[in-house]
């Protein structure tokens, strides 16, 4: 027997374990198999070296232990390839999960073997090269009973493949056949004794490609494990159908467009909360997205104690909102994709809705979730379908009583309904999905064509007003976007007003700036829309050369307030402040003849809203278009 290539792989087999050692085995079930593997392969290869020492001395002391150590080793080697199967099978059934009915049964042709080994006699002789090697009967069962559990693993893991990423789909099955090839090998090359090779080498793919523990951790938090380990770990607390909670700390209070130093302290803010929970509470922590910490807890005793210390975090947290979530399975969730989903919904959209510093996940939550996951099947259809509709609402320019210019607004009708989803639901929706440029882009084509198919120039009209999101405007490429559109409709670029919208969006100064500055050489001009509230606000007005400031209606709402009569202050400073800064001025929301006269005295220049129109589709348009030019005849 050939003892160089027993020590190379029990080396490394050595190392690996080491590795897992150092990091600590990973809670998942299918981490701890693959250690158990390599634990297995170990003490095989480490037969295989003793039994090398007892051949070498046949007529000395280790003479009576040669029929012990044969059977050592050839059911050292069976248990190594079962524990395969069975890590190879975790991998690609559904719940992550080997039953206990499974692995008995399997386990019942290695079994028996190992108990026929040990009643057989193992044949050994003597190659030319000088190498013993074991062969007879016994050992061709030994081949057999191996090589069947490895083809049986084959070919499950091809039938399965599309439970497995495609690199761990051909480590696996990559590995599988190179045993096949080697153990081959040495039952037909007598004196050849390549299995520990062949496990070593199944130790290190697998370990490389799929079993890393290092790829469970998050590299900028040190100890702080990723969302794929979070997932994996859900799969199989799912398959296991245990009762646990997930309590997560989510950060807000800024964008997820970050600046370096941003990134900084929020990583330093996260590793001090992950540290705190994993002494208390005994869990590893998960980065989940990049504002959120989540951890798994199967008991309560000290979830409320990491509640109070979030609340009363104050260690540097900076402009952040630290807020404490708890979400209890399986009462609210019975799936890990739609636990993934609910967490990811609560994190990133629902928190921005709520002032509590705890949140607590229940059906309602859950509900809003799924009715926003209809909104977005609804927008990822029309967009695919280009089923968007433009809708217009007419401006008034106080100088002059026109109605000159009108906003084109985005409207979309429900599946098989007459009803319309708001705006103010679908659009954040399509922003979240990378949605909204191609909506951008399909109103804008849509405006464009209705400009030129209705000549809108012969009923007076100057501009029309178009939204600009600012995804849009951020895009290096929106400038020839846009200006292709026009000039394949012929719209001369002074027709278009375009309003920036969500300026949170703007995280890209130098494409921001260029593409203004080329459409305003064209002719265009700009309106900051909202202001008064959201992200539109007088840092906006100093960056960009705005024409128009449009305020929003809740805030002219507000300054109009009865009860509060000091509010007419608010107005009439920002008139003032906005027209000495040499803006002009209009108010969204106009709902009264009262209201309107208010602000005409006030110095606002154009007004918008219900008093004057709702907004209209197409046809409804141009119809109150020629009214008004039927009016001045």
């Amino acid at each position: 027997m050939e003892i160089r290539s027993p020590i190379v792989a029990i080396l490394v087999l050595g190392i690996l374990i080491l590795v897992y050692l150092r990091k600590t085995v990973p809670q998942l079930y299918s981490a701890r198999l693959f250690f158990g593997f390599l634990v297995a392969a170990f003490i095989n290869v480490l037969i295989e070296i003793i039994e090398c020492f007892v051949f070498t001395d046949m007529t000395g002391a280790f003479k009576s232990l040669r029929k012990t150590m044969q059977w050592l080793y050839a059911s050292s080697t069976l248990i190594a390839i079962y524990s395969i199967w069975i890590y190879a099978y975790s991998k690609i059934t559904k719940n992550r999960i080997v039953s206990n009915v499974l692995v008995v049964l399997t386990a019942i042709p290695m079994f028996i073997s190992v108990v026929t080994l040990f009643f057989g006699k193992i044949e050994y002789g003597r190659s030319k090269t000088g190498y013993y090697y074991n062969y007879g009967p016994m050992i061709t069962l030994c081949y057999v009973i191996g090589l069947t559990y490895i083809i049986v693993t084959i070919i499950s893991v091809f039938i399965q493949r599309s439970r497995l990423r495609k690199e761990d789909f051909f480590a696996l099955e990559g590995a599988l056949i190179l045993w096949v090839f080697l153990g081959l090998l040495q039952s037909l090359k007598k004196g050849v004794q390549v299995s520990s090779i062949a496990m070593m080498l199944m130790g290190l793919i697998l370990f490389l490609v799929i079993e890393n523990p290092k790829e469970l951790y998050e590299k900028s938090i040190i100890n702080v494990k990723t969302k794929d380990a979070f997932t994996l770990l859900l799969l199989e607390l799912f398959g296991l159908k245990r009762n646990f909670y997930i309590i997560s700390v989510i950060f807000t209070g800024k964008t997820n467009v970050l600046s370096a130093s941003d990134t900084k302290e929020l990583r330093a803010v996260q590793k001090t909360i992950a540290d705190y929970g994993r002494v208390r509470l005994g869990t590893s922590a998960y980065l989940t997205d990049w504002n959120t910490l989540s951890f798994i807890v199967k008991k309560t005793e000290r979830i409320e104690e990491f509640m109070d210390f979030i609340n009363n975090y104050d260690g540097g947290g900076g402009n952040y909102k630290l807020t404490f979530s708890i979400l209890e399975i399986p009462k609210y969730s019975q799936k890990a994709d739609e636990t993934l989903q609910i967490l990811s919904y609560v994190s990133c959209e629902y928190i921005n809705t709520q002032s509590s510093p705890n949140l607590v996940i229940t059906e309602a939550v859950v509900d809003k979730m799924l009715y926003r996951n209809t909104i977005e099947d609804v927008v990822r259809k029309a967009v695919k379908e280009k089923a968007f509709e433009v809708y217009y609402q007419p401006i008034l320019k106080v100088e002059d009583g026109s109605f000159s210019s009108a906003e084109a607004l985005v409207r979309l009708r429900r599946t098989n309904s007459e009803n319309y989803i708001s705006p103010e639901d679908f659009i954040p929706i399509a922003e979240k999905c990378g949605l909204i440029l191609e909506i951008d882009d399909l109103v804008f084509e849509k405006v464009c064509s209705f400009i030129a198919e209705n000549n809108l120039s012969s009923y007076g009209i100057k501009a029309i007003e178009v939204n600009l999101s600012g995804n849009e405007v951020v895009d290096f490429q929106a400038y020839d976007r846009l200006i292709r559109k026009m000039e394949k409709y012929h719209i001369p670029p002074n027709f278009i007003n375009f309003e920036i919208t969500e300026t949170a969006y703007i995280n890209n100064d130098e494409a921001f700036k260029e593409n203004v500055r080329k459409l305003k050489e064209k002719g265009s001009t700009f309106s900051m829309d909202d202001f008064g509230s959201g992200y539109s606000n007088l840092l906006e007005i100093l960056k960009m050369d705005y024409r128009i400031v449009k305020m929003d209606k809740e805030f002219i709402w507000n300054c109009l307030d009865k009860n509060k009569p000091e509010n007419m202050k608010m107005l009439k400073y920002t008139v003032k402040f906005l027209k000495d800064y040499g803006l002009h001025i209009l108010a969204e929301g106009v709902e009264t003849l009262e209201q309107a006269e208010i602000l005409i005295e006030n110095g606002v220049e154009y007004l918008q809203g219900f008093y004057y129109s709702r907004p209209i589709p197409e046809k409804e348009y141009i119809k109150f278009l020629t009214d008004l030019k039927g009016e001045k005849r």
